[in-house]
């Protein structure tokens, strides 16, 4: 039932002349067999066929020109009346004329509209020929009142609802491109960062290289030593190199202190304990993690616990880092309430998607949500890579 109703909400939308046509053809038959079936004070004949027929007509232009079509079909109906036809089903067409003026055109025609119909309702009020009583002419005011009165109601909360879907819209845009410029900064400062470490790890390819330079005469072993070093950093390099989808950053006068890593757990782990969250750390296994994937797990616990600083209220944190099948694993929980209390996970932020950023860049994978236990948990797997 749901669908068939859509699919004639789309079709009205698409061919509104379809409807108002089978509205008109509605009318005009349902005037005619009032008349035949009842038993009005003049029987209808030919003339009544075609004014009821003129009167109908209009309606199949009723939501493109709601106005002019209440004008042409209030003048047959008036005629009917003064020619002492029977008008009770045709006349009633009036007021969703009424209302689709309301409805469908702007306030200015609207009262344009309201104007005209009390023309008309005094017009036949005062008509040499059956007008209308004071009861009648009353029924007839507050029907119109009525008509014009839902007609703006409706004309109102639809252009409330265009408005709030452009803004809607608007707002997803903003979204979107906030959040294309999250992962651009996130992409340049882990360029930034990953500059940091192969420079260090270039560094201490040069000072090998020098002290094998000048002990190979004299002690050919620890320049060897040397060189199985040179030969291990520069693949460990490569390797982390290999992994970046942009490493470009563009020079400037910054300084950039040393990449934090696994080492630096313990000490970030005391600063969120510090500022109010107790945290457990638990860390397994987890030596030998080359250094720009042990600063990418760094900061995703760095921004774990700041969204637990920041949303989660009273509540303890446990971040758990082990080696398994191959890949470092990083798991941040705490038992506090959330971003949104129990309305549901937070809102996905600049934090979560530089996060995602990071995970992707070594093709790991980032999972975050809500416990069932309560509590919130950021899970994310690092491979290693050969040969650690």
């Amino acid at each position: 039932m749901g669908a068939r109703w859509a699919r004639l909400r789309a079709l009205d939308a698409e061919r509104p002349w379809l409807l108002d046509s089978v509205l008109a053809a509605l009318l005009f038959t349902g005037a005619v067999l009032s008349a035949v079936v009842g038993s009005p004070a003049r029987e209808p004949d030919a003339g009544y066929v075609a004014l009821v027929a003129l009167s109908a007509a209009p309606y199949v232009a009723r939501r493109r020109a709601p106005l002019a079509v209440l004008v042409a079909a209030s003048v047959p109906v008036v005629a009917l009346l003064v020619l002492g036809y029977t008008s009770a089903v045709i006349g009633s067409g009036l007021f969703l004329a009424a209302y689709s003026v309301a409805a469908w055109s702007s306030a200015r025609a609207t009262a344009v509209a309201a104007g005209y119909a009390v023309v008309v309702l005094g017009a036949v009020a005062i008509a040499p020929r059956d007008g209308l009583g004071f009861g009648e002419l009353a029924t007839n005011v507050a029907l119109f009142a009525g008509a014009f009165g839902l007609g703006r109601s409706i004309n109102d909360r639809r252009r409330t609802a265009a408005l709030l879907a452009d803004r809607a819209e608007l707002a997803e845009r903003a979204r979107a491109e906030e959040a294309r410029r999250a992962v651009a900064d996130e992409r340049l400062h882990i360029a930034q960062e990953l500059h940091d470490v192969i420079g260090h790890t270039l560094g201490v390819i040069a000072v090998q290289a020098q002290v094998g330079a000048r002990v190979i005469d004299a002690d050919p072993a620890e320049a060897k030593q040397c060189l199985v070093a040179v030969s291990e950093r520069s693949r460990g390099a490569l390797a982390e190199i290999r992994r970046i989808l942009a490493g470009l950053r563009a020079d400037d006068a910054r300084g950039y202190a040393p990449p934090p890593g696994l080492d630096a757990l313990g000490d970030l782990a005391a600063d969120v304990t510090a500022a109010g969250v107790p945290v457990e750390l638990r860390v397994t296994d987890a030596e030998s993690v080359p250094v720009a994937l042990g600063l990418t797990a760094y900061r995703v616990v760095q921004e774990s616990l700041t969204n637990v600083l920041k949303h989660a209220g009273p509540a303890r944190a446990t971040v758990t880092l082990r080696r398994e099948d191959g890949a470092l694993l990083v798991e941040v929980t705490d038992d506090g309430r959330g971003a949104r209390g129990d309305a549901g996970p937070p809102a996905v932020g600049h934090g979560q998607l530089g996060m995602a950023e990071r995970v992707a860049v070594w093709g790991g994978t980032l999972a975050t949500g809500p416990r069932a236990e309560g509590g919130y948990r950021v899970a994310a797997r690092l491979p290693l890579g050969s040969g650690t």
